[in-house]
């Protein structure tokens, strides 16, 4: 399966299903905390006596990158931000796809360079 991680299938795979952003967001959140834990933050909100929260903001750590995927009322803010020490030294904006581009490349590249990302990666896909 390693042959096959491709980038076109790992963006395909993060694209579906997006019409019902929520469920989407839902699934991704499910799908990168179980494939690449490590790189993956999930901040979950909901109600005072709501039972279930809804994913309010997906986060992937890659190197000096972060990008952050939040989502406010069915309104969606897609970022990647350039960390130094901490610091945001750059803020960009961007689309939905364009947010999907830029985590499925830098998701290929850390699978590049690591067996553990390569690993998760392929159960994303997987499942």
């Amino acid at each position: 399966m390693a042959e096959d991680l491709s980038f076109d299938l790992l963006a395909a795979s993060l694209r579906q299903d997006t019409g019902d952003i929520m469920t989407f967001l839902e699934v991704l959140a499910k799908k990168l905390e179980a494939a690449i834990p490590m790189q993956t933050t999930v901040d979950r909100r909901g109600g005072l006596f709501s039972k279930t929260k809804a994913v309010h903001a997906i986060t992937v750590h890659a190197g000096d990158w972060q990008y952050t995927l939040t989502q406010d009322h069915g309104r969606i803010e897609a970022l990647r931000i350039k960390m130094v020490r901490g610091i945001a030294l750059k803020t960009e904006n961007g689309s939905l796809a364009e947010w999907i581009q830029w985590v499925s490349q830098e998701l290929m590249r850390l699978a590049a360079e690591s067996a553990d990302v390569r690993t998760g990666l392929e159960r994303f896909l997987l499942s």
